[in-house]
């Protein structure tokens, strides 16, 4: 299944570091398998975007920049939760990643008005497309 994982640039450079996501327990938007529609993977990214931001609120060190993992996994990998996403029960290894989606350095302060309340400027900003080769690059 494709899953479209919420994350900062911490747990980014962490998975440049080692590897892997840093641990389980990511919340993620599944795409399943056969349903790979623009309309639905744009929706998932979009969506995934959104809580990175959330997530961007509890890590002041990260850069303020959202991003989404799009990775596949085995559906074993994981476990429905009652909101529609799914809990990722295991390291997802970069080799996993079809590819990385992130704002650009000069998003940032939009990323920070959203964080201040003012999401309208960034809610119109598209993640740029970058090859899990590119993950080492994107997190220096």
């Amino acid at each position: 299944m494709r899953v479209y994982i919420p994350v900062t640039f911490v747990g980014l450079r962490r998975a440049a570091d080692s590897g892997a996501l840093p641990s389980s327990g990511w919340r993620a938007l599944m795409l399943p398998e056969g349903d790979e529609e623009d309309d639905g993977e744009y929706h998932a990214l979009r969506t995934a975007a959104g809580d990175s931001l959330t997530a961007l609120r509890s890590e002041p060190e990260a850069p303020r920049r959202r991003a989404v993992v799009v990775a596949t996994v085995p559906e074993e990998w994981t476990e429905n939760s009652p909101d529609g996403t799914v809990v990722l029960t295991r390291r997802v290894p970069v080799e996993r990643f079809l590819a990385v989606y992130a704002d650009s350095a000069e998003s940032a302060p939009l990323v920070v008005a959203a964080l201040n309340g003012d999401d309208s400027p960034i809610a119109a900003v598209d993640l740029l497309w970058f090859a899990r080769q590119e993950l080492a690059e994107l997190v220096s």
